[in-house]
């Protein structure tokens, strides 16, 4: 488990080939599990609890980097008229996705995050959930970012859930104080970095909601459980009851040490 005493990830620099191979082999090996695209189920889970209140009722939304459609089609199934375009570059996790029992208000289809204009509409509502950290770094971020904007309709909604390097930072601060390694960036991730993407959203974006979801979760997982771990000599697992019972638990607003935050913005 990421966050153990033993395992750590080692960043490399990655080609966009590598990164989509990885995906396709992950979506061959997992199919449609929850797991094809994050292997923490308890975090996926209280991911898709914070999301889904800022998704409108009936809403035009494109999700960006669906994976297989596992919380896509959650989405739409919890919003019943508003309709849901999931879309991936990896043509393996479309063909999961396309899989699952049929929703009229949920559609799949093969497409890169930096070629959002050949789709062709609009959207009143995107949602990215950990998409831009499988591109190479903050540049193709950026371009990301604007692109998604481009597809956005004035005043509409983007749901930005992504990881960042400072939230990473805190999190190993209390990792260390505890003698536990450092958690680094799987070597197909590029945490995006913080104080740049504040930069670049501000003209393009205001601010409604920031919320770091992955807070006390990340405290209790990967530090307090690490921890009683690494005393009884055992490898951390992510499906240990202590992580189910944390990720029913309020996020603990006014901390950060979760990599992972999510941004309520819109369009201007």
């Amino acid at each position: 488990m990421e966050g153990g005493g033993s395992m750590s990830f080692i960043t490399e620099n990655s080609s966009a080939a590598s990164i989509k191979e990885f995906w396709d082999t992950q979506a061959a090996q997992y199919r449609e599990s929850d797991i094809a695209t994050a292997p923490d189920h308890y975090y996926r889970e209280l991911e898709i609890s914070r999301i889904l209140p800022h998704i409108p009722s009936h809403a035009k939304v494109l999700d960006v980097g669906c994976g297989n459609g596992y919380s896509t089609a959650i989405f739409a199934r919890e919003r019943p008229r508003a309709t849901f375009m999931g879309i991936d570059f990896s043509e393996t996790m479309i063909k999961s996705a396309i899989k699952k029992p049929k929703q009229n208000n949920l559609s799949f289809a093969i497409c890169d995050v930096l070629d959002l204009n050949s789709l062709g509409q609009k959207f009143n509502t995107v949602i990215s959930t950990r998409c831009l950290i499988n591109l190479k770094g903050w540049n193709d971020q950026a371009v990301a970012l604007k692109g998604i904007r481009e597809v956005l309709e004035t005043n509409g909604r983007l749901i930005l859930v992504e990881n960042t390097k400072e939230g990473l930072a805190n999190l190993n601060k209390l990792r260390l104080q505890q003698g536990l390694l450092k958690i680094k960036e799987r070597w197909h991730n590029s945490y995006l970095p913080q104080r740049d993407l504040m930069t670049f959203l501000r003209p393009h974006f205001k601010l409604m909601h920031m919320e770091n979801i992955g807070n006390f979760y990340y405290m209790v997982s990967r530090v307090i459980y690490a921890k009683l771990a690494q005393m009884e000599g055992k490898t951390p697992e992510y499906n240990h009851p202590i992580n189910k019972i944390a990720s029913e638990m309020p996020s603990l607003p006014g901390y950060y040490y979760s990599p992972n935050f999510m941004w309520i913005l819109k369009a201007i």
